[in-house]
């Protein structure tokens, strides 16, 4: 009896998520795809290096970035359930500051510019604190 109880709370539970997973996946392809819902995001990102470029995507994630001498400095945009982009702001290998990673969470209706601003900001307070 204590099996078929484990294996319903199992079952409700993976229910739920896939329910919300396809929530997610239904609401940015119903705008366009991630490249289309965060494209001004996208554009700020991209236009922040000329070897910058997507390297990339799925229904729900996007990567952008640059790999070079200089090391490589990456952005993991992902869509989460309850309309919230998730961004992962990752450097390696780079010459003068040791790796690292920044973790952000917006409100997907929150305008991309100030998304940005805000990403940029973080990362001058961070470049800050690891020279001093």
């Amino acid at each position: 009896m204590g099996w078929i109880i484990l294996i319903l709370v199992v079952v409700i539970i993976a229910f739920k998520i896939g329910s919300k997973s396809g929530k997610t996946i239904s609401t940015v392809s119903n705008a366009g795809g991630m490249h289309i819902k965060y494209a001004k995001l996208i554009e700020c990102i991209l236009g922040g290096h000329p070897e910058c470029k997507i390297i990339g995507e799925t229904r729900t994630y996007i990567r952008i970035g640059v790999s070079n001498y200089g090391g490589t400095t990456m952005f993991h945009l992902q869509q989460s359930t309850d309309n919230v982009l998730l961004i992962d702001y990752d450097v390696s290998n780079n010459p003068v500051f040791p790796s690292f990673t920044l973790h952000f969470a917006f409100p997907d209706n929150m305008y991309q510019s100030e998304m940005y601003d805000r990403i940029c900001t973080r990362v001058q307070e961070k470049a800050y604190e690891m020279m001093t």
